[in-house]
């Protein structure tokens, strides 16, 4: 798959806008490949959306910016332990990096009626764009509502902002297919934005 230094690129937002993702091993590596977006001027929630926000009302969530996230050995285990039940392959290094050094600005911290941490959303947010960019949750939830809602809750926020795009990351049948159903979905298709 083709991959762009940023540096050859004006802004993070431009690269985006291209269709490019951020390489998680570096911050300053884009790649091309099936990437969508939510675009915001189309927002409207519809019915599965709803679905999703009411089956999943009693968890709550906190954003705040990565610099005051503490990412410790009890978050590294935590999500090494998510991440193996669930069967991906994602390296830890690659999860304190992009945690630690990447171009990621801002966590959700997902919690639970107990105060149980139970996902955490890492994501960029600029002026206008913003990126979900990695989930990762407790492996108990992964055929529940709550994946779908981390997605969700982005785009509903990013709205609230007043931004013009909140982008989903990689889009086919076989990854995050799901999103199709997110308010104003786009995916990048011949070098221009479409919809379904």
């Amino acid at each position: 798959m083709p991959q762009y230094n940023l540096k050859l690129n004006t802004t993070i937002d431009n690269s985006y806008s291209n269709g490019l993702l951020p390489q998680r091993n570096n911050k300053n590596i884009f790649y091309q490949e099936t990437s969508s977006r939510s675009n915001l001027a189309n927002f409207s929630l519809n019915s599965e959306n709803r679905r999703i926000i009411n089956k999943t009302e009693k968890y709550h969530f906190q954003l705040i910016p990565i610099d005051e996230f503490t990412y410790d050995i009890s978050v590294q285990k935590t999500i090494f332990k998510w991440i193996k039940e669930l069967g991906w392959d994602f390296p830890i290094s690659s999860v304190k990096k992009i945690f630690t050094d990447h171009i990621f600005n801002y966590v959700y911290i997902w919690k639970d009626e107990e105060q149980h941490i139970i996902a955490y959303s890492v994501c960029y947010f600029s002026e206008k764009i913003s990126h979900i960019a990695y989930v990762f949750y407790d492996s108990k939830y992964s055929h529940q509502n709550l994946p779908i809602r981390l997605t969700l809750q982005t785009i509903i926020d990013s709205h609230q902002k007043n931004l013009d795009y909140c982008y989903l990351g990689r889009f086919s049948e076989k990854t995050g297919f799901y999103k199709r159903t997110m308010p104003g979905f786009e995916y990048y298709k011949d070098q221009t934005w479409v919809t379904l």
